[in-house]
């Protein structure tokens, strides 16, 4: 991978709705200029004509689009609710929004992405933010 991936991660008690944990996931990229709020409708959008094939597992959300203009630089942000959220019926306490800006690096972070939830569920003590970007950083250098 040519650039190095921003990572955030977050924990919040509880969230409204999962469109509320989309933004509050990147609210901090966001104000970076890692990527603009363009890009976070079309996620919603797409979710909305698509319906609800963004949930991996019973918790955890991929939130995503295809490359897009309104990703400035790859980025994973990861955000922890202690309660579930509704997700079209399901309870979401994990939810990863992630973009790039070519197909290459969007399936690299799609990999990365399902990697860590693989070892999250082994491994929950990686539900922390240092655990998070250590697991990442280690990872990414891989690639």
């Amino acid at each position: 991978m040519d650039e190095r991936i921003r990572l955030h991660f977050q924990e919040v008690d509880e969230l409204e709705t999962w469109e509320e944990g989309l933004y509050k996931a990147t609210a901090e990229l966001l104000q970076m200029g890692v990527l603009t709020s363009i890009y976070l409708k079309e996620i919603i959008e797409q979710i909305h004509q698509s319906g609800p094939y963004m949930a991996i597992t019973k918790e955890t959300l991929f939130l995503h689009a295809r490359p897009h203009e309104g990703v400035k630089k790859p980025f994973i942000a990861f955000l922890r609710t202690e309660r579930s959220v509704d997700y079209f019926g399901k309870g979401i306490k994990n939810c990863f929004v992630f973009g790039a800006t070519d197909d290459k690096t969007h399936q690299k972070l799609l990999s990365l992405v399902s990697r860590f939830v693989t070892a999250m569920v082994e491994n929950p003590s990686l539900i922390d933010g240092e655990a998070f970007l250590r697991w990442f950083r280690a990872e990414e250098g891989k690639l």
